[in-house]
């Protein structure tokens, strides 16, 4: 089970009201909070380590105390919330980290194992359902990238290893 930190300050500053919370707008931390296990899992699914998606979420929430929060909208705001969840989760990627195993010969054993930039197209395209031209901007490249880095996640996690060949044990 993972568990999320919110380092966000409850004390009063010295120069707001003693009753009076630091939060700007406490309606993007209540619809947070509402989806917590949706946006944690979506956190990881697209950064893949637990350090890095409690940071994600904290960009996230620093991001969206500054964007007015349309009430009157809730599937707005939902779809902001996401929106930002998932920008901020590229962001903090650092994207050159797995490139260069792009053309390693390894056989992933999760979608954890994969690269970031195939791992990230595979989710926001085929697990989100995300448009090629959304999942293009979101990683800056053009849509025929897209194809292909989900194409090369599949491969990746189509290419399984037999447990024989694993274990050692070849005469099963």
């Amino acid at each position: 089970m993972m568990s999320i930190r919110f380092d966000v300050s409850l004390r009063s500053s010295s120069k707001t009201a003693p009753q009076e919370a630091v939060w700007k707008n406490p309606a993007w931390y209540l619809l947070f909070l509402e989806h917590l296990d949706e946006f944690a899992t979506l956190a990881w699914y697209l950064v893949a380590d637990h350090q890095l998606v409690e940071e994600t979420i904290q960009r996230t929430l620093a991001q969206l105390e500054m964007t007015p929060f349309e009430a009157s909208m809730p599937l707005l705001a939902y779809k902001q919330a996401k929106t930002e969840l998932i920008t901020q989760a590229i962001a903090g990627l650092s994207l050159g980290r797995k490139e260069s195993e792009e053309d390693a010969a390894y056989l992933p054993s999760s979608l954890g194992d994969l690269p970031d930039m195939p791992r990230l197209a595979f989710m926001l395209k085929l697990v989100l359902r995300s448009s090629e031209i959304e999942v293009a901007r979101f990683l800056d490249v053009p849509p025929s990238r897209v194809r292909e880095l989900v194409q090369v996640a599949i491969d990746r996690l189509s290419l399984r290893m037999p447990y024989s060949l694993l274990t050692g044990c070849y005469d099963a």
